[in-house]
């Protein structure tokens, strides 16, 4: 445990210090083997030109783009997307607030495959996402087709490399 907190410590010194990014250092290897030594999955995560994260992961078999959303409370695939992704909807009584919508919430479900597993995704919402990427095409920026939340992340024991743009998540235990 010592050894960890020593290197982690070194880590970030290292990154404070050096003009030298630290997904060029020696330690970045580091980071990997640590975080899947305790039974994390990396998933890898890319910077569109507005300075947001997204991730591509398979949702019924099929790529979804989905926007990284620390501070969204709910997973959502876009309502334009529901045929793609072969969801049913169920619709609720339910209503979400994001910048410039408010909309009744359609709870779905569907399986997402990560890194060779399948995990059930029961609590997905369906909504209208247009806004957002309206947003994206004006700035020339990837399109994406949902949104994973805090529900997700924390559902899952997310951690963010920001500097690296990994996405590390223990879906092992999730599997079906």
């Amino acid at each position: 445990m010592k050894q960890f907190i020593l290197l982690s410590l070194l880590a970030v010194l290292l990154g404070c210090t050096s003009n030298k990014r630290v997904n060029d250092s020696p330690l970045a290897n580091g980071t990997d083997t640590v975080m899947l030594s305790r039974g994390y999955d990396e998933v890898k995560l890319f910077k569109s030109k507005t300075g947001h994260i997204t991730a591509t992961i398979s949702v019924n078999g099929k790529p979804c783009v989905f926007l990284i959303d620390t501070g969204g409370g709910a997973t959502l695939i876009d309502q334009s997307k529901r045929q793609k992704y072969d969801l049913k909807a169920t619709k609720t009584s339910d209503y979400a607030a994001g910048i410039g919508s408010v909309s009744t919430l359609v709870r779905t479900s569907a399986t997402f495959q990560i890194n060779g597993y399948n995990i059930e995704e029961k609590d997905l919402y369906l909504m209208d996402i247009t806004y957002m990427n309206y947003e994206f095409k004006k700035n020339h920026s990837r399109q994406v087709d949902g949104v994973l939340g805090t529900d997700f992340l924390d559902k899952y024991g997310a951690v963010i490399d920001y500097s690296r743009l990994r996405l590390y998540l223990r879906i092992q235990k999730h599997k079906i």
